[in-house]
């Protein structure tokens, strides 16, 4: 049976019970060496995961994991920005695909940014101007169009 105040048991526990993202204790529990009847139990898993170095441990991990999170969001939207950027030129010439493209990249600028449509329908000024921006971009679409066939 593993020995919780061995350190290497204590990040053992931790790197398994955050490493799939599951956080199954049972399952950690087993993986480190503790038996199935003691992994099974309230009593071991309270006696496991409510030592303060192993919940330490797992704070450790969980402040990494969310400073590894926030800084691949930030390069996504990063690299979205630079791409809505580099279609300036072609969606104000009238190019649809450039203008369906920007739309899809702001769709997932608000996906990433958490700003879902779904959560927008609980204050109505901000679903007034996505239906604003929506009519908008539509107007846009239907402009562009118009000029488009005019001018073949």
């Amino acid at each position: 049976m593993p020995d919780i105040r061995d350190n290497s048991t204590v990040e053992a526990i931790a790197q398994h019970f955050c490493g799939d993202g599951k956080r199954n204790k049972t399952r950690t529990m087993l993986k480190v060496g503790y038996g199935t009847g003691y992994a099974d139990t309230g009593r071991g898993q309270e006696k496991v995961f409510g030592n303060a170095r192993v919940i330490a441990a797992i704070a450790r991990i969980d402040a990494k994991t969310a400073k590894k999170l926030d800084h691949d969001r930030t390069i996504a939207i990063d690299m979205l920005v630079a791409d809505y950027a580099n279609l300036a030129d072609a969606a104000d010439r009238g190019n649809i695909q450039a203008v369906q493209a920007r739309t899809a990249i702001v769709r997932e600028l608000n996906a990433i940014s958490n700003l879902h449509s779904s959560t927008l329908h609980t204050d109505t000024e901000q679903q007034r101007v996505l239906a604003d921006s929506e009519r908008e971009e539509a107007a846009r679409l239907a402009t562009i169009l118009l000029v488009r066939d005019k001018t073949a």
